[in-house]
């Protein structure tokens, strides 16, 4: 993606970032401006040169300025300037500053004072003590070349400016912090980027069933109804991409949704009069039998056991055929020998069979059941980050199940049809 297209995702999408560096930044930064106290320079400029034309060399030279500078900030020569100028003694330290020019072959006296005149007062008395010490040098002169005057303040010394600067120099950090974490940590903004990440078309959205605090608003029946028809056909489309046989519905990450997409699913297929079976194996926290409260004497530990048929476990949801389950602590050798065997069955008596369950990092038991599966469809919230997206792609590919598609959720569906946002030639999220 080039650096511009970034830079917008970035504003786009990380706002939230920029805005907490960037006030806290200036309100810290302009408040200290604003508090700051007021301060005048003064100069005077001091030359100085040897006794006699005898002794006139460039290293006598640089030998005298670097006598007078260091005398002329010592302790003895502050005292002084303090009793004759009445300014704070202590405050003197940090005010007086004299710096060399050996080009020039000069001293410059600087003083830094709340009060303008007294900077200039400073500045003088400081020169003239310079002055005092060249009639008792036996080696060189001091002479005063610019009695002391008051510098003007350069592009930051107005405080309308040094705040204009601190704020874009803020700005400019908080774009940067913003860009660095879209470039190194992207995230799933649209049905595009869900689908580059995941290797599969998107075959539909769900909206958010409820909004955000403070807004409360909840979705109403027809948006979730209207996107899960159009689910429905980006599902019927794909049926034709991958090989027939159960389908696993699994999410990128936790609380992605797996669970209620497949419900959903599974009604509108029953709708148009296809025979659906949904099968929890979500065999950690078996969501989806929670979820529904479905009552039954057996669940699906009782059918890969044996101790009951396939039939008589199956109960249902209105149209749909649930077979329910019980969490296990354990990926059970029998789940990876009996489960491709219930499958078959269920492949046989019903149109379509989904599986919930849980994502591929969750642990044994998803993967043993992904494996069994002949297609994947992967569930992707808004804002998930690209990694997860990739990693769940990977690893159904290193299991040999391909990817029939991607269901955007928690996403209007102008989003779920937006491209993906990268811009490289690639078509390919970088980062």
């Amino acid at each position: 993606m080039s650096v511009g297209g970034m830079l917008r995702r970035a504003v786009r999408y990380r706002w939230a970032v920029v805005l907490a560096i960037l006030v806290p930044a200036v309100v810290v930064g302009v408040g200290a401006v604003e508090t700051r106290p007021d301060s005048s320079v003064a100069v005077s400029v001091v030359a100085a040169t040897p006794e006699s034309a005898e002794l006139v060399s460039a290293d006598a030279v640089r030998l005298a300025l670097g006598r007078y500078a260091v005398a002329l900030t010592s302790p003895d020569v502050l005292d002084q300037v303090a009793t004759t100028t009445g300014a704070d003694r202590s405050a003197l330290e940090d005010a007086v500053a004299v710096t060399v020019s050996q080009d020039a072959g000069n001293l410059a006296v600087r003083a830094t004072m709340a009060d303008e005149d007294q900077a200039v007062a400073v500045a003088r008395a400081v020169a003239e003590v310079a002055v005092t010490m060249g009639e008792e040098d036996p080696l060189a002169n001091a002479t005063v070349l610019s009695g002391a005057r008051v510098e003007p303040p350069g592009p930051l010394g107005s405080p309308r400016v040094l705040e204009l600067v601190l704020v874009l120099a803020a700005l400019v950090v908080a774009l940067a912090v913003a860009y660095a974490l879209e470039a190194v940590r992207p995230r799933v903004r649209t049905g595009g980027d869900a689908a580059v990440a995941a290797g599969g078309p998107v075959l539909g959205s769900l909206p958010a069933f409820t909004g955000p605090w403070p807004r409360r608003t909840v979705a109403s029946d027809k948006d979730i109804l209207t996107s899960a028809r159009a689910l429905r056909s980006g599902w019927t489309a794909s049926a034709g991409t991958v090989p027939p046989g159960p389908v696993v519905l699994v999410g990128a990450e936790p609380e992605a949704g797996a669970t209620t997409v497949t419900f959903l699913l599974a009604r509108t297929l029953c709708d148009r009069g296809e025979s659906t079976l949904v099968l929890d194996l979500d065999l950690d926290e078996a969501g989806l039998t929670a979820l529904m409260e479905t009552p039954g004497r057996y669940v699906l530990d009782d059918v890969l056991a044996e101790r009951a048929s396939l039939a008589d476990a199956v109960v249902h949801e209105g149209d749909v055929a649930v077979l329910g389950a019980v969490p296990l602590r354990s990926a059970d050798d029998v789940l990876d020998r009996r489960l491709p065997e219930v499958l078959k069955q269920a492949d046989d008596q019903w149109d379509v069979v989904l599986c919930d369950t849980t994502p591929l990092d969750a642990g044994e038991s998803s993967e043993i059941v992904a494996g069994h599966a002949a297609s994947a469809v992967v569930v992707v919230r808004l804002g998930t980050p690209v990694a997860a997206v990739r990693r769940t792609a990977a690893r159904l590919s290193r299991l040999g199940v391909p990817v029939r598609g991607v269901v955007l959720n928690r996403a209007t569906r102008d989003q779920a049809e937006a491209p993906a946002l990268a811009e490289a030639a690639t078509g390919t999220l970088d980062g």
